[in-house]
């Protein structure tokens, strides 16, 4: 996967007031400052001139902070014509001039850019820390030409665990689980320590607020080993919407798209407003929290599938409706979107039992209608529903993939756990399509690492902030 995050403006006047003692001619810097200019205005070939004369002119009264400035110049423009060895020359002699003035900053963010220029990235490690399981996602993360952020995920992996139970065996687990990754980060993939995050996930963070925990929870299974650089931090419902829509909604789309993440122990999205704020959406019950809400109000026979639906509508009616209808009572502006990004593992379900034939693909469109109908099969036909037939797939190797990921979603669910996430999740689709219901469903391939990879290209894009003083 290599999808393009967030614009990554370089402006290159970092430092230049604190520094502007080192500047010997201003008519100099000036001239250099024209030719960025020129280059932002694609007029290369006199911005060419202008750097190359105003590194000739620094050059010849010993100015190292406009030759340091020039080259930098150079390697920019070099890098937007297509001349990588010429800006990979310019970049490194840019990067020795910053660093002789200790310009460290600077030196660091050209160091980036020459970085883009080679094609190489640097990999980053996250480990969320689930209800139910540890994910660990290795993110290579390289700035291109155009200075955006480009990421692919390396590796990810998960192990089940229990950390919702809160026991002493469940926190010895995850206590293990956390050391296991670490080494696996460490030794395998080189990631160093001020590069490596763990995360307690809102979901679970939900589940230790109940009992005043989260904060001995982030104690108890810290590894009496892990280095001192690595926090142990967790995100609200609220952060981790945002951080989902950044690690999943290609820039692009940012401003004009919706985000909705369906998971086990709670529902969360949201959107970019008309002032480019990011608005949540959020609800505190998913679609395993809502299996149980069904399962202890059950008044029939625990195995009795027609009274399992019957209670679960009658919740809908009586709450949980409502519950929907107020939280989007002021998002008019999300419900008359045209896209809506959506994730979670019952929309992995319908993604994998409806479209099978779309297993290679890393964006799977899903309608309201598969969604009404994949809720209606699931307790009617049960059967059909989950062996769709993919000797229809003409590639042999799709066919093969398409089934072992079937295979994975019924290891994963029961009938009842997909009736659960089916109701739950039609009935949000039908308050989300009261204004718009046209709207089109997109179900991207990679979201279980979204708001991780988010949390990860957000710390990467403040890298540099803070340091002005």
């Amino acid at each position: 996967m290599s999808i393009k995050k967030g614009l990554f403006l370089l402006f290159i006047f970092v430092g230049m007031a604190a520094h502007a003692q080192n500047i010997r001619s201003q008519a100099t810097f000036r001239m250099l400052k024209t030719a960025t200019s020129l280059m932002e205005a694609q007029q290369f070939d006199a911005a060419e001139e202008y750097f190359k004369k105003g590194l000739e002119k620094s050059r010849a009264s010993n100015d190292l902070y406009c030759q340091a400035f020039a080259q930098e110049g150079l390697g920019n423009l070099y890098t937007k014509t297509d001349q990588p060895e010429k800006a990979i020359v310019a970049y490194r002699v840019a990067i020795k001039l910053y660093r002789s003035q200790g310009l460290s900053v600077i030196a660091n963010i050209v160091e980036s850019l020459l970085k883009s220029v080679q094609g190489i990235g640097e990999l980053y490690a996250g480990v969320e820390i689930g209800a139910k399981g540890i994910k660990l996602s290795v993110i290579e993360v390289k700035l291109s030409k155009d200075r955006e952020y480009d990421y692919s995920l390396k590796a990810d992996t998960a192990i089940n665990t229990d950390a919702a139970s809160l026991s002493y065996q469940s926190e010895k687990e995850t206590e293990d689980a956390i050391s296991l990754l670490l080494d696996i980060i460490k030794f395998r993939y080189q990631v160093p320590a001020k590069r490596t995050y763990i995360v307690i996930s809102s979901g679970l963070k939900q589940e230790l607020d109940k009992y005043n925990k989260v904060d001995y929870f982030a104690n108890v299974i810290r590894p009496k080993n892990m280095d001192s650089l690595i926090r142990i931090t967790y995100v609200t419902a609220a952060q981790e919407s945002e951080l989902s829509f950044l690690g999943i909604v290609p820039q692009k789309y940012r401003f004009n798209t919706d985000q909705l993440d369906v998971g086990g122990g709670n529902t969360k999205g949201g959107y970019f407003n008309a002032n480019k704020q990011f608005v949540p959406v959020t609800f505190p019950l998913g679609t395993k929290s809502f299996q149980r809400l069904i399962e202890s109000r059950q008044l029939g026979a625990q195995g009795d599938l027609n009274e399992y639906l019957k209670t679960a509508e009658q919740i809908m009616k009586d709450s949980l409706g409502r519950l929907m209808v107020y939280e989007f009572a002021n998002k008019r502006e999300f419900k008359s979107r045209d896209i809506v990004y959506l994730s979670g593992g019952i929309v992995w379900a319908i993604a994998s039992l409806m479209h099978p034939q779309s297993i290679s693909n890393n964006y799977i469109e899903i309608t309201s209608h598969d969604i009404a109908e994949f809720r209606k099969l699931i307790y009617s036909n049960f059967e059909d529903v989950t062996q769709p037939d993919v000797t229809l797939i003409s590639n042999t190797e799709d066919a093969k993939a398409s089934l072992r990921n079937i295979n994975r979603v019924l290891k994963t669910y029961d009938q009842r756990a997909m009736l659960a996430g089916a109701i739950w999740l039609d009935e949000l689709i039908q308050q989300v399509n009261t204004i718009n219901p046209t709207k089109k469903f997109v179900y991207p391939k990679y979201a279980y690492v979204g708001w991780i990879s988010g949390y990860i290209i957000k710390n990467v894009t403040r890298q540099y902030t803070g340091l002005v003083n």
